[in-house]
């Protein structure tokens, strides 16, 4: 219905009848419309998506008000009993945050995509107002501030994703949203920075960002449609013809007809029928190839990226890094860490085009070559190394985010998009619960530095690489036999 991408007030003011919705929605070539859905959707991922992971610049604000010093034996920090409660709330928001898209994935897909992008947008604006009237020593709601936002924004995402569905360019277009998305990491960071420059208290700057995500809620509610647009429509007439010509004897199958074949089980009372992938049942899918490769390769990167943004200021802090960068250069290398980090969008139209035009596999193996690079710098102790890896990593980071979404879309469509993200960033969330097991270990036992765990990350990224791989061949494998991404299923009678 592509009514749905209208605003609702356009269809009150023209009217109930056929004729005025056409002339705001015209079903031909392109409109303007579609244009308004994809910067509407860029708008809500922007203020509501992605800000949690711009931690590093909320914990220097945090630092500098002295938040939780009441935990260091001199009533100043920074500390150890400091900063290792700071990154076990960072070590439960990250899991959250991605444990959390199954619920919001359950919601998106039962009541729709305006249901979700407001009910998400609501709780990150809950989750602002909390973290704004923080106070460790008497109102200290940091977490569960940290949650919310963590939580409900990747949803937000989610609800967007949809819109590029109306793009021939889909993955392109996907890369548009993602990549506000990711530019949300620069959120804390700019209201840090406006908070020591202008001398402006943390309150008042997260309260005037709440009016800033409350008005992402007019887009949510009246541009959002109630139903995922889809890129594809079955036709029951078509399948029926094309079972036909199927079960006729001696008929060549064509690929087009191989996705909609019928055949009639003689020993058992079932029906077997050959479907396109992207249209199987939801326990097909996940079980199926494609998904089992995206779930492993999306959970080891998601561990390492999530990982490095807990464990960054501590690296150039109390040991680990210390040698490279010095305690007096500290903030000033965190704080240009925040600002590398949502650059990696500049980025995204290069991998859109590659996913959409080049080919898949390529895109795959850019994303992992990137991460695989970041691994590498990190073993280098050096200043430049250091803000090389950056580099690569925001790249990868941004890249890894757009590859799950196009992965998922390429290879199973959209009918079970929300579910099969958070399945898998669910998995992902559980893995991501053992860093303060690895913090424990390079505390108590590596002397607080990081050289061993960049191997074992070096090494895990390496055979990340089964992933292009993987997909490289079955590309083709499949031009070669001209078949369709089908799988055969049985249905009861």
């Amino acid at each position: 219905d592509r009514r749905a991408f209208c605003p609702a007030p356009a269809f009150i003011m023209a009217g109930s009848g056929d004729e005025a919705p056409r002339r705001l929605c015209p079903a031909n070539s392109d409109t303007p419309n579609k244009w308004v859905a994809l910067a509407s959707s860029c708008y809500m991922c922007l203020v509501a998506g992605g800000i949690m992971y711009g931690w590093p610049s909320l914990l220097l604000l945090l630092q500098s008000e002295d938040q939780f010093a009441e935990l260091c034996p001199t009533g100043k920090g920074p500390c150890g009993a400091q900063e290792a409660l700071y990154h076990w709330i960072w070590t439960v928001s990250s899991s959250v945050c991605l444990a959390s898209s199954l619920v919001t994935g359950l919601l998106l897909d039962a009541l729709g995509p305006r249901v979700a992008a407001t009910v998400c947008t609501a709780g990150v604006l809950l989750g602002c107002a909390l973290i704004a009237l923080h106070e460790s020593s008497s109102f200290n709601v940091l977490l569960p501030g940290m949650i919310l936002i963590s939580g409900f924004g990747p949803g937000v995402q989610n609800a967007c994703v949809h819109t590029s569905n109306l793009f021939s360019r889909r993955s392109t277009a996907s890369s548009m949203i993602i990549g506000a998305f990711n530019l949300s990491y620069a959120i804390f960071l700019l209201i840090e920075l406006m908070a020591r420059m202008l001398d402006t208290p943390r309150r008042t700057l997260m309260l005037s960002y709440c009016v800033v995500v409350a008005a992402a809620l007019v887009p949510a509610m009246l541009i959002m449609p109630d139903k995922p647009f889809s890129g594809k429509k079955k036709s029951s007439a078509t399948e029926t013809l094309l079972a036909r010509e199927q079960s006729s004897p001696g008929m060549q199958s064509s690929p087009q007809a191989a996705a909609a074949t019928l055949a009639v089980g003689r020993t058992r009372k079932t029906v077997l029928m050959t479907v396109l992938l992207s249209e199987a049942p939801l326990h097909h899918q996940v079980l199926s190839s494609p998904f089992i490769a995206l779930l492993i390769w999306t959970t080891v990167a998601m561990f390492w990226m999530n990982f490095y943004i807990g464990t960054v200021a501590s690296r150039m802090g109390h040991g680990g890094s210390v040698e490279i960068v010095g305690e007096h250069l500290r903030n000033e290398y965190i704080e240009l860490f925040n600002l590398i980090s949502p650059a990696g969008v500049l980025f995204l139209p290069v991998i859109g085009h590659i996913f959409d035009r080049v080919s898949f596999s390529l895109g795959l193996l850019v994303t992992t070559g990137m991460g695989l690079l970041f691994a590498i710098l990190l073993l280098f102790p050096a200043r430049w190394t250091l803000v090389c890896a950056w580099v690569a990593y925001t790249i990868f980071r941004n890249c890894a985010f757009a590859s799950l979404f196009s992965a998922l879309t390429h290879y199973l469509g959209f009918q079970n998009l929300g579910v099969l993200v958070g399945l898998t960033l669910l998995v992902s969330g559980a893995v991501s619960m053992c860093q303060p097991l690895i913090i424990k270990l390079i505390a108590l036992d590596l002397n607080g530095m990081y050289t061993y765990v960049n191997y074992a990350q070096l090494g895990s990224m390496l055979c990340l690489l089964f992933f292009p791989a993987w997909a490289f061949l079955r590309e083709k494998r499949m031009k070669h036999a001209e078949s369709t991404d089908s799988i055969t299923i049985a249905v009861s009678t």
